[in-house]
């Protein structure tokens, strides 16, 4: 059976690598977004050298962005949950695990 402090390691552990995975998505969703930004500057320069009446264009380029940007969100929106939902089963498991040792010491 494990110790109380071993079942608070073992839960700092996981909860410390769970936090870890949520930062990384967190960093990855801001590298998108700025890509997304840069690439949005990116096809209103290349519109703009064209000349004319680039509006269709604009407005596709526009519309497919907004798309990319929509189905990146909603994936990283979905990892999120599924990141925070691990970490609410890492404190219930925890807490769970902490009552039965208390109960049976």
């Amino acid at each position: 059976m494990l110790t109380e402090d071993e079942l608070l390691r073992d839960y700092r552990y996981q909860r410390s690598n769970l936090e870890e995975q949520e930062d990384e998505l967190y960093r990855g969703e801001q590298s998108v977004n700025e890509l997304i930004e840069q690439t949005s500057s990116e096809i209103n320069r290349m519109l703009e050298d064209l000349g004319g009446d680039p509006s269709e264009a604009t407005q596709f380029a526009r519309y497919r962005l907004n798309q990319v940007t929509q189905e990146m969100n909603e994936s990283f929106d979905f990892e999120k949950r599924q990141i925070q939902n691990k970490i609410e089963d890492t404190e219930v498991t925890f807490n769970q695990q902490l009552r039965q040792l208390h109960e049976e010491g």
